[in-house]
């Protein structure tokens, strides 16, 4: 399924976006690499309305002079869902960095958000130790199976510009502690997605998560590294669906997810 690139006007500048597909409406925040439209994404276009905003700096965009941290991302996100979707509360989901930027929007903006999918969230490793991290996972740990992430590579220039905008808005984190303080307040329900073979976010990250949040689950997707949503689209798809469309009642089975 192709999508449209649109231009949304909001209160601190002009915002590209990504749209596709009919249905509910899902705010997707996309990782540190960029607006990818990955399998996931087309796979949840089939049956919902998705709204990808490409953040400041990513993408080949430029910055925008008054967003210039995570909290600012979040701003801006709950600016886009009044502005450009217009039906306040969304779902929504985010990727890595993007889940990071989902955190904050659900604690700053209670009010624009349903329910939350949270691929390997960046920034709430609690207990992580920082000396057994791979400073290489980041680059080469990505993908369980990089063949099929070849045709989302971005140019050269859009990669450059994306680690850019990445680093301006802080980089990676291990453990932003202004976030974690904040986590008991979401009561938003909130599905945390990891893959078993994700070297990039510590599994601390889930399980810290899944205890934290009043309304947070934990759940794995075998066979996938740090980009589930690219490693096991279909998996990936089940189980986000799911949630989405039945809530707290995604772990009961039913055929019609299987």
């Amino acid at each position: 399924m192709s999508y449209e690139t649109k231009t949304a006007t909001l209160a601190k500048g002009a915002l590209t976006y990504l749209v596709a597909g009919e249905g509910e409406p899902l705010l997707v925040l996309h990782t540190s690499g960029g607006p990818l439209w990955t399998p996931l994404i087309e796979k949840l276009a089939t049956t919902r309305r998705i709204f990808m905003p490409v953040l400041p700096g990513f993408g080949g965009t430029a910055m925008l002079d008054s967003v210039a941290s995570v909290t600012d991302l979040a701003d801006l996100a709950a600016d886009f869902i009044t502005t450009e979707i217009g039906a306040a509360p969304v779902d929504v989901f985010g990727g890595s960095f993007g889940g990071r930027v989902a955190l904050y929007l659900a604690v700053r903006h209670p009010d624009r958000v349903t329910d939350m999918v949270l691929e390997a969230p960046a920034g709430v490793a609690v207990g992580a130790d920082p000396a057994a991290q791979d400073p290489q996972a980041a680059r080469t740990g990505l993908f369980a199976y990089p063949d099929k992430a070849k045709h989302l590579a971005p140019t050269p220039e859009i990669a450059q510009g994306n680690s850019a905008a990445f680093r301006a808005y802080g980089g990676p984190v291990l453990v932003d502690e202004e976030l974690v303080a904040l986590l008991p307040g979401i009561t938003a329900p909130v599905l945390v997605i990891m893959g078993t073979l994700d070297r990039v976010t510590p599994p601390q990250a889930g399980h810290y998560l899944a205890t934290t949040l009043p309304n947070g689950k934990l759940t794995y997707v075998y066979d996938a590294a740090h980009a589930v949503q690219v490693d096991q689209a279909e998996a990936m798809f089940r189980v986000t669906r799911h949630f989405l469309d039945k809530g707290a009642a995604f772990i009961v089975a039913s055929r019609e997810y299987c």
